[in-house]
């Protein structure tokens, strides 16, 4: 029994990783000009392939933005990270990731190229200790445990050990930190992205975009809705600007996540 759930996951994982490379496939085409600077970015200096093609079809947008800063909130092993350094060479970028070993991969993936930091701890809106959910799939990783929805969509994502992880406010790391602007926060912690945002209360009025993570359907236990994030932001004097992305169920299609941009207004 247990082989046959093993091979069921096996099966799941090939065809999520088929529909990413199908994916990517399409994005490359959409904008074939760009197509032989990403090969050069991806081979060698290691950017995130889905990444970077998913931040080439916004290039234009990236530039015009001004910015100065990003703030990268949930920042694994430096996959958006090592994106945004190859379509803004220029910016100063801080990365936060709570897991030891995703993090010295990160700092090893960014610190050749300057004008970079990253931080070994998780953001929230109390300082502090937590137990925290480390996943196989080391980018589901959380401080929620996970949800049914989010074990039956993604079955080989099951898998979890918990661990310590020490916790501080964004408000309380943004003071050592030069925030040059125009600042961009993006948040992507699995479900806790509502956490972060109210221990950053005083750090947003220094921000000008945030890009968010969030569900439409719960997939981690007592994560923020989309409802809850939007009106947050709205009250904190940002305007709801688009999609980047979305995320959509492998059982039915329906969506299960989207990357929203925030802006404040000039």
């Amino acid at each position: 029994m247990r082989l046959g759930c093993e091979r069921r996951n096996m099966t799941a994982r090939i065809r999520d990783l088929a529909g990413k490379a199908w994916r990517y496939g399409l994005a490359a085409l959409e904008q074939p000009q760009y197509l032989p600077s990403v090969l050069w970015q991806v081979v060698v200096h290691g950017v995130h392939l889905g990444e970077l093609l998913k931040l080439n079809r916004y290039r234009r947008w990236f530039a015009q933005a001004g910015l100065g800063t990003v703030l990268d909130v949930g920042a694994n092993t430096g996959q958006f990270a090592s994106a945004v350094r190859a379509v803004l060479p220029s910016v100063q970028l801080y990365s936060f990731e709570p897991l030891p070993d995703c993090c010295a991969r990160l700092r090893r993936r960014l610190e050749r190229f300057g004008r970079f930091a990253a931080y070994n701890v998780a953001l929230g809106d109390v300082a502090g200790v937590k137990t925290f959910q480390r996943n196989v799939f080391t980018e589901a990783s959380s401080l929620l445990k996970m949800g049914r929805a989010h074990e039956e969509a993604f079955p080989w994502a099951r898998d979890v050990k918990t661990e310590t992880v020490r916790v501080d406010t964004l408000d309380a790391c943004a003071s050592s930190l030069t925030l040059a602007p125009r600042v961009l926060l993006k948040l992507d912690v699995q479900g806790y992205e509502l956490k972060v945002l109210q221990g950053a209360r005083q750090t947003l009025a220094a921000i000008t975009y945030v890009l968010v993570e969030t569900s439409y359907q719960s997939l981690y236990e007592g994560e923020a809705t989309f409802d809850d994030v939007y009106q947050f932001l709205k009250e904190a004097g940002f305007d709801y600007a688009g999609n980047l992305d979305q995320l959509l169920s492998p059982l039915d299609g329906s969506i299960l996540q989207a990357d929203l941009l925030f802006v404040r207004p000039r």
